[in-house]
């Protein structure tokens, strides 16, 4: 308990002027004994863990008050979302844990107990890069909008080589374990493989699906989705002038954290 109220503690005078952060703090739960050494260790790792997800929560859009801290459903959330942060290791994920709760406050997005609940298990249940690698799905769903009478199939042919190409390059995935890669982000709702008995169709291209939009809407700032959903836009509205105009291409940044989308010359880097 003493090496607990010292972390707990410390982190507390790191956040000596943001007092509702200091408040939450104290409702961290302790946790058990073990080995000295141990212990030692796994505070260590907890404390990092809580400092990130505290960071980004302080950073956060929507303002954390006295009064919200007393809420039952607030506290829920919270609790919930804090018991996920010391069970994850990578602090990408943390950060994108804290964002979810950061975001349930929003005016602008209405949702149940039951709905953060089932969000946050769905970040429980993916690694960081499976969330970037549906994530990059996703962006290249944007580039390539439904053309005409095109059914999913067809549209999502157009990228899907693409799509297995960074998935290979960019995350390492074996291209012989793509489809079972996939089935695992199918099962969480995000992802929906597109059946059809077609010649020469494996079977294994898909979609994203609403659910994904939605865990955006929380995980992701506002004003980065509309800047991504303008400039996807400006490629395929069918008014290229712009692109004409500034001899420019369009290039989404590789990050999830970039909040921009970057309009580069020819030949230009990509962040």
């Amino acid at each position: 308990m003493t090496d607990k109220l010292n972390i707990i503690g410390k982190l507390a005078s790191y956040y000596s002027n943001t007092p509702v952060i200091r408040s939450l703090l104290q409702l961290v739960p302790s946790w058990g004994a073990a080995d000295e050494f141990l212990q030692q260790r796994a505070n260590e790792i907890r404390s990092e863990r809580l400092r990130t997800f505290f960071d980004e929560l302080a950073e956060g859009k929507y303002e954390i008050t006295e009064d919200l801290i007393q809420s039952e459903d607030f506290l829920h959330f919270y609790f919930c979302t804090l018991r996920a942060v010391l069970n994850t290791r990578q602090r990408e994920k943390i950060r994108l844990l804290a964002r979810l709760l950061n975001s349930s406050l929003s005016p602008d997005i209405s949702g149940t107990s039951d709905e953060y609940e089932e969000l946050l298990s769905i970040l429980e249940s993916i690694t960081f890069r499976e969330f970037e690698v549906i994530y990059d799905l996703y962006n290249l769903e944007l580039q390539h909008p439904r053309a005409g009478q095109e059914g999913d199939l067809q549209t999502t042919m157009r990228y899907w080589k693409a799509f297995k190409q960074i998935a290979f390059s960019k995350y390492g995935i074996a291209e012989n374990t793509l489809s079972p890669f996939m089935a695992k982000l199918e099962r969480t709702g995000l992802y929906l493989r597109i059946t059809a008995r077609l010649t020469n169709y494996p079977g294994d291209a898909g979609r994203t699906t609403p659910l994904l939009d939605r865990l955006l809407e929380f995980v992701r700032e506002k004003e980065a989705l509309r800047r991504i959903e303008w400039v996807a836009g400006l490629m395929y509205d069918g008014t290229p002038s712009l692109n004409r105009r500034f001899s420019h291409r369009y290039e989404p940044c590789r990050s999830f954290w970039c909040c921009t989308w970057h309009c580069l010359p020819v030949g230009g880097y990509v962040c």
